[in-house]
């Protein structure tokens, strides 16, 4: 039976860990937090993996990688026996350890689905969004996702600036976007149709004329 246990590091650094994969050739699995109100998302993080890895028969090693809703994680070996959860940073440039940016866009992420009765549908980081100037500097942003090609997240981001001339949009892998501006990841696994704006209060909504568009 596999079991999960809490592991305090330090004051600041929090863990859960796996009991119990040896028995079935599989290293130990730990999930490093910052954030305390993190532990939750990272026993059923945990909980995902150890299902994977039970259920399908296939075995996780060090240097390897899975997508957990919007972001990438790696495992790097920890010792005998144990993995160690990393992480994308930010701007995806390089994995640190933990997994405290991960579990974070999951949670939010999943919050406002939930909170617009909406499917959980995240773009990878690497795919295409599409921003006007302004986005990646902090001014109040709207967005829009489009149902487009698969090397396209389906966003398009403008501000106020956009002077509704396509052709002074850019294109930008969407973790540039997030680590410019966390405060609009949450928002980014709405499925395609769905608009927010930021310019005054926040509203969100389907646009079903979007929604039914063709890619």
């Amino acid at each position: 039976m596999i079991k999960l246990v809490s592991e305090k590091q330090s004051d600041s650094q929090s863990g859960i860990r796996t009991v119990g994969l040896p028995s079935i050739g599989q290293a130990e699995l730990r999930a490093e937090v910052r954030d305390p109100d993190l532990l939750g998302e990272a026993e059923e993080f945990l909980n995902y993996v150890s299902h994977y890895v039970t259920t399908s028969g296939k075995r996780i090693g060090p240097g390897e990688t899975i997508a957990y809703g919007y972001w990438l994680v790696k495992f790097q070996a920890a010792g005998q026996n144990l993995l160690e959860t990393w992480e994308y940073k930010p701007d995806a440039s390089d994995f640190v350890q933990g997994a405290n940016l991960t579990l974070r866009y999951w949670r939010d992420q999943h919050i406002v689905c939930k909170l617009h009765d909406a499917e959980f549908k995240p773009p990878r980081p690497d795919k295409l969004t599409v921003i006007s100037a302004g986005v990646l500097e902090g001014a109040p942003a709207e967005g829009v996702r489009y149902p487009s090609p698969d090397h396209m997240s389906g966003w398009w981001i403008t501000t106020d600036q956009y002077n509704g001339d396509i052709k002074t949009l850019k294109h930008q892998h969407t973790y540039h976007v997030t680590a410019a501006r966390p405060e609009l990841a949450k928002y980014l696994a709405l499925p395609d149709g769905f608009r927010f704006n930021l310019s005054g209060t926040e509203d969100v909504w389907l646009d079903d004329k979007v929604a039914s568009a063709t890619p």
